[in-house]
């Protein structure tokens, strides 16, 4: 009887032992993923708000305002919070295109645009702007033209200043050819060509090269990254996924690779978008907090995606998004008081260079944050739960828990 009950037991922990392998094997990316991106020493928080440039001059004030509202606070060293701006360099020329046909743009260096670029200055100047390339423009300009659409064209010949926001979502993508669905690639040629002449805008308008780089509704390619980085470009901005094309029905596709924050794509350093801080949506500053004591759980650094029109459309909506970013501040200082405020380019650095002033290197001190994200992995964690592969692991993480602790 014992032989057989020892059979069993030997045949039970075989099985489990093989289900474990197979879980690992599968799943294998994404635990490499896991144990592979930087664990934090500090809560860190970042606000990404895309858009912003050319475009409506309401958005000078807007800047002021929100400017006013980030001097307020400071983290425990003394650093006030950083809005990361994704700048468009251009909008259409309504009138020129009305008068004349064809293409035609104004930049944000024209004097029309004077208020909002002096908001922008004055904001870096304060330490509370920084900012990141979008574009030379919402859009390809080709893709616009072309299009059969009355309403696209209507909007490229609006009087005023149009608003891309007002675009179909497949028309903003800028780096896809979307005259027609599903998307098509552009010629290498003409990619290497737009990225060269927005670089140099951006350098014309503000006097250096950009650093730092947000793909106009995350939809690149291969091409565009080495594009970016031939024209020195140091980091990408990402969703954590890469999407290349348009669908039929104008939906994102395409989905390549997967980032984390550090990893390195086309020269680039990459850095992950977690969440949204999106009030007139519904992300607002309960939201983001809840995902900030994800992120810090996880050692991760919340980044999180915000856009223009939050601040810009009713006046109603503008104050409460004031009001809920002041209240995200607030709190987050509140609850986190070693939390610390970085710009995008910043945290570039630090995961580029691994520096271990910010960074948990050695390997049983990050075992606590690379537990929590297990927890968070969806399919893998109900399959490590159900095995009891789980179970192990929870053993392990507590006894390095436990030997930090000592």
């Amino acid at each position: 009887m014992t032989e057989v009950i020892a059979s069993w037991a030997l045949l039970l922990a075989g099985t489990a032992v093989c289900a474990w392998l197979f879980i690992l094997l599968a799943y294998s990316r994404t635990l490499l993923r896991l144990l592979r991106e930087p664990v934090f020493r500090h809560p860190v928080l970042l606000i990404e708000s895309d858009d912003w440039g050319a475009g409506p001059l309401v958005q000078a004030q807007a800047l002021h305002d929100i400017s006013g509202v980030l001097v307020r606070h400071h983290d425990s060293t003394g650093r006030a919070p950083v809005l990361n701006l994704a700048v468009v360099l251009a909008v259409p020329d309504t009138a020129a295109i009305r008068a004349q046909g064809g293409h035609h743009r104004i930049a944000l260096d024209h004097a029309l645009f004077e208020p909002v670029l002096q908001a922008l200055r004055e904001g870096v100047g304060r330490g509370v702007f920084a900012l990141q390339l979008h574009g030379l423009e919402h859009y390809w300009p080709a893709t616009l033209q072309s299009s059969a659409d009355p309403a696209v064209q209507a909007w490229r010949r609006q009087p005023g200043i149009p608003e891309t926001e007002q675009l179909p979502s497949p028309l903003q993508s800028r780096w896809v050819d979307t005259a027609v669905l599903p998307s098509l690639p552009h010629p290498r040629d003409d990619i290497v060509a737009a990225v060269a002449d927005e670089v140099a805008a951006w350098q014309r308008v503000f006097s250096e090269r950009p650093r730092s780089v947000v793909p106009p509704t995350f939809v690149w390619t291969r091409a565009v990254e080495a594009a970016w980085f031939e024209q020195g470009i140091e980091f990408l901005v990402t969703p954590g996924v890469r999407y290349t094309s348009r669908t039929a029905s104008g939906g994102t596709a395409g989905e390549e690779d997967r980032f984390i924050n550090g990893q390195r794509s086309a020269g680039m350093v990459c850095v992950v978008r977690t969440d949204y801080f999106e009030p007139l949506r519904g992300r607002d500053a309960r939201h983001a907090l809840a995902i900030l004591a994800r992120d810090t759980a996880q050692g991760r650094p919340c980044v999180l995606e915000n856009h223009r029109n939050n601040f810009c459309g009713s006046a109603e909506g503008h104050q409460r998004s004031l009001l809920e970013l002041d209240t995200l501040l607030r709190e987050s200082l509140a609850r986190f008081p070693g939390l610390r405020f970085l710009s995008t380019v910043e945290l570039g650095r630090v995961l580029r260079a691994r520096d271990p002033v910010w960074l948990v290197l050695p390997f049983v001190e990050r075992w606590p944050c690379l537990w929590a994200r297990l927890r968070h992995t969806g399919r893998l964690w109900k399959l490590m739960r159900f095995s009891g592969l789980a179970g192990v692991v929870s053993l392990l993480a507590r006894s390095a828990s436990h030997g930090l602790a000592r």
